[in-house]
């Protein structure tokens, strides 16, 4: 298995990759927070590591397992040297255009809420076995995987992790009425668009809902109004990029769709108390 060289990145026109971390070398790769291009399944088969992912710190071992969501914010903190894993990652495009993401939308609210699960050795060896299946059609089909098993597979991974929830007494488990199914939808297209829309007309619109009910409903079900959401995701964004990157204030600016510097920074402090340099400073 040749080097990971880079993760930020699914490349162009594929669907899915996958591979094993034989030298150790992922914590390179997310020494400094990556934003996730696709669903990304990392399982951890040795060793020890702590990682953040948007800001949240967890810990993982032996048979852990990261779900991390498109858009969201991975880094790894600490790792022990013998710290290994194993991954499988889907393009978002593939997700979220095609009829896969119904597979994905009954279980985000709990992979927004427990993106780290630990597996039993069973469970984990069951993951462990499925991931090293994929890597080895994928070597059998360099030109190209058909892409109904690409599909197949995912939904299987989707379903083996469906169970896992189910099974984990840890995680209280919920029956969606149509207004908490509202919500989850929101947070999905919220996860696609924050960068480039606010307006609560936007995500109406594109739910087909007024943007009244919209509000209403989310208000009933979080307890935050809709632009709480929206700016929860934009803050966590920027706090990443200003603690963890090179990226200037301004670029930063940029890459969220603010139109100046200025206008970020007083949208910033709005919500977090200090500037965009006073945080990056602390």
């Amino acid at each position: 298995m040749k080097r990971i060289e880079k993760f930020d990145q699914i490349p162009a026109n594929t669907d899915i990759i996958a591979g094993i971390d034989l030298i150790g070398n992922i914590k390179q790769l997310f020494s400094l927070p990556l934003q996730a291009s696709g669903f990304i399944f990392l399982l951890c088969t040795r060793g020890t590591c702590t990682l953040t992912i948007h800001l949240t710190q967890y810990q993982l071992k032996e048979n852990s397992l990261a779900i991390v969501a498109p858009n969201m914010f991975l880094q790894i903190k600490e790792q022990s040297s013998d710290c290994r894993f194993i991954f499988v990652a889907y393009s978002k495009e593939l997700i979220y255009g095609s009829t896969l993401f119904s597979h994905t939308i009954e279980y985000t609210p709990y992979i927004f809420e427990h993106p780290v699960v630990d597996l039993s050795k069973k469970v984990g060896k069951l993951f462990h076995d499925y991931f090293m299946m994929l890597i080895r059609i994928l070597d059998l089909n360099k030109e190209e995987t058909p892409q109904q098993q690409i599909h197949l597979s995912y939904t299987q991974i989707i379903m083996f992790l469906s169970n896992v929830y189910k099974e984990n007494k840890n995680i209280t488990q919920v029956r969606y009425n149509r207004n908490q199914e509202i919500a989850k939808e929101l947070v999905r297209m919220v996860v696609q668009y924050y960068k480039t829309e606010r307006n609560i007309s936007f995500y109406a619109e594109k739910m087909h809902l007024s943007p009244q009910h919209l509000s209403t409903t989310i208000k009933k079900i979080t307890g935050k109004t809709l632009t709480d959401i929206i700016s929860s995701f934009i803050i966590h964004d920027a706090q990443a990029k200003l603690r963890s990157t090179e990226m200037t204030i301004q670029e930063i600016a940029y890459s969220l769709n603010f139109p100046d510097i200025s206008f970020f920074g007083k949208y910033f402090k709005r919500y977090t108390g200090m500037s965009p340099k006073q945080y990056r400073n602390s």
